[in-house]
């Protein structure tokens, strides 16, 4: 074996502890990145089962197993003691940044109403969870907007026939309605504008629309879903002013929108914003429309 000389030693000994506390520091940034998803006060993230647990079978299902149907991983559960087989409203719940099915599944377990609930998978890895497109909208800048805007639609485009074939599938009451925090809420805009044959309504919570992706005016079909925003005015994460922005740019387009704010909330769902999405949830799947 070979040893340095003496004379040398101390230097090599400096060099072996600069590189081990790089690699320490590198560690330790890692390890902060996969448990830093964005946050939610409803539904704690937690890691997705191995693929092997993946079902493609019908309904009425295992609501801890994934599933998968048209590409996309998801979860299924009914609310409110409702029979798996029987015919039942739908609901579609999209997670942010970070989260997974089995985290945000928290957020519809204990709605008083007899739904059918799906609760789809990102579609790439992202720390302990999954991520629906790669840029971040809290550090995004102008040059990256088009790109955020394609990831978004990339996405809204392959989750809608997963919809659709879901609700070909199973014994299903009117139109789904989709929901989802964070990225699940740029998602619920982005679907609710590009698919909405698809849809009763969508409930985007904490979410934003992208220039990129505003339309020009309202197709006939369109008007007739109501989109209801809920966001805090100091969410840092995804600014409220921009959501301002885009509601009052469909309004102006002829959308039926609505922006529920509250004070003082920054990027998480609280009690009263949590309430307000049940109430608007009741409220759409009691809508004859449906």
């Amino acid at each position: 074996m070979w040893h340095p000389a003496p004379m040398h030693r101390p230097r090599l000994q400096r060099e072996l502890h600069r590189v081990t506390i790089g690699m320490i520091g590198c560690l330790a940034m890692l390890a902060c990145e996969a448990r830093t998803p964005e946050p939610s006060a409803q539904h704690p993230v937690k890691t997705a089962p191995a693929p092997a647990a993946v079902s493609t079978s019908p309904a009425p299902a295992n609501p801890n197993e994934l599933q998968q149907l048209a590409g996309v991983h998801f979860l299924e559960f009914v609310t409110a003691g409702a029979d798996p087989a029987a015919e039942l409203p739908m609901i579609i719940a999209i997670h942010g940044l970070g989260d997974s099915p089995e985290g945000f599944r928290g957020l519809l377990q204990g709605f008083d109403q007899p739904a059918r609930v799906i609760v789809p998978r990102g579609l790439d890895a992202h720390g302990p969870g999954w991520s629906w497109f790669p840029i971040r909208v809290s550090n995004v800048s102008s040059e990256d907007l088009q790109e955020l805007a394609a990831g978004i639609e990339r996405a809204a485009n392959t989750l809608a026939p997963m919809i659709e074939q879901l609700a070909a599938t199973r014994p299903t009451t009117g139109k789904p309605i989709v929901t989802g925090f964070s990225q699940g809420g740029m998602l619920s805009f982005t679907l609710a504008i590009q698919h909405p044959q698809l849809l009763s309504a969508a409930l985007p919570i904490g979410g934003w629309l992208p220039e990129p992706l505003w339309p020009a005016k309202a197709a006939a079909d369109t008007a007739m879903i109501p989109i209801i925003a809920f966001h805090g005015d100091a969410d840092d994460r995804v600014p409220y002013p921009a959501t301002v922005t885009a509601v009052d740019h469909l309004k102006q387009s002829g959308f039926v929108v609505e922006l529920h704010s509250y004070a003082g909330v920054g990027h998480t769902i609280p009690r009263p914003m949590h309430a307000d999405l049940m109430n608007a949830l009741r409220t759409n799947l009691a809508t004859p429309a449906n």
